[in-house]
């Protein structure tokens, strides 16, 4: 069966600001309780979108600090966002990690609970790479400073589009049945593992380094 998905993560950086309330309409928040269904998939098919993207495979788009990702398949259009912000007041700094299902500008021709596993799994990888980067915001990082913060963010951005694309070539799409029960195993795995890096908000002493003249 060929399928088509468009699997996006967008990915937003907002420094010293409060944190901006998610419209609960467009958006669902991942959540171990809150499995996608299809209804979800509420958008219609973007005709420009797909002619822009012909081939399968990811497509890194970098425009100023917002990084899209598109990663191309068939039948269905997954748009799954990753967003990081931080605030930052005295010597305490709060960031924030989501993963987000974009309900309207998501959409599929697909009925198959077994696609919508391979498409749920897309949302759990994610979500395993945005509990990577809260174990290292709370473990690794000691100071604030945007322009570190910003190759952090890359770095496992990096790390996580890589996965996606091991994931379907391994699957073949999902196609390969054997292939995908083994990544269903897996990727649940790496969310038990990182369990305690669940809650999105990562809060610690982290004093501003000011740069000597």
């Amino acid at each position: 069966m060929t399928k088509r998905a468009l699997f996006v993560l967008l990915l937003l950086e907002i420094i010293g600001t409060s944190f901006a309330g998610n419209d609960d309409r467009q958006t669902i928040l991942w959540s171990r309780n809150r499995p996608l269904v299809w209804s979800d998939f509420q958008g219609k098919l973007d005709a420009k979108i797909v002619a822009q993207n012909p081939v399968e495979g990811d497509q890194v788009i970098e425009d100023g600090n917002r990084t899209t990702i598109i990663h191309t398949e068939m039948d269905a259009y997954c748009y799954q966002q990753i967003e990081f912000m931080s605030k930052y007041y005295g010597d305490t700094v709060t960031y924030e990690v989501k993963t987000l299902f974009n309900v309207a500008k998501s959409w599929t021709n697909s009925t198959s609970d077994y696609i919508l596993n391979h498409e749920q799994r897309h949302f759990d990888l994610g979500e395993v790479y945005a509990r990577k980067l809260r174990k290292y915001l709370r473990d690794s990082l000691t100071g604030y400073e945007s322009s570190v913060q910003n190759k952090i963010f890359t770095r496992y951005i990096n790390e996580n589009q890589e996965a996606q694309k091991r994931y379907d070539s391994l699957t073949n799409h999902s196609i390969n049945s054997e292939a995908q029960l083994n990544y269903n195993l897996q990727i649940d795995s790496l969310l038990n593992a990182y369990e305690d890096c669940a809650a999105i908000q990562v809060k610690k002493y982290a004093p501003r380094k000011v740069k000597k003249k």
